[in-house]
């Protein structure tokens, strides 16, 4: 990519313009310096059991709050 002095790279109203065509440039595929897998492995089962564990409080918490509900409105009626 050839150097372009700060002047050339400014339209009339002093923004920068951006260049995003691609001049003979190759793609290197970016490979971690710890693996394949960086993440540990421990780390998958323990985020789907939170995970399931938040799905199943929330389902527990609608079903009190509409029996809760339905309770309420037996009560005044």
């Amino acid at each position: 990519m050839e150097y372009q002095s700060p002047l050339e790279n400014v339209d009339e109203d002093g923004y920068t313009q951006l260049d995003f065509s691609s001049h003979n440039l190759t793609r290197r595929s970016v490979v971690s310096e710890k693996g394949p897998c960086a993440a540990s492995p421990y780390w998958r089962p323990i985020t789907v059991t939170l995970g399931i564990l938040c799905l199943l409080m929330l389902v527990i918490a609608v079903v009190l709050g509409t029996m809760a509900g339905f309770k309420a409105v037996e009560f005044l009626g």
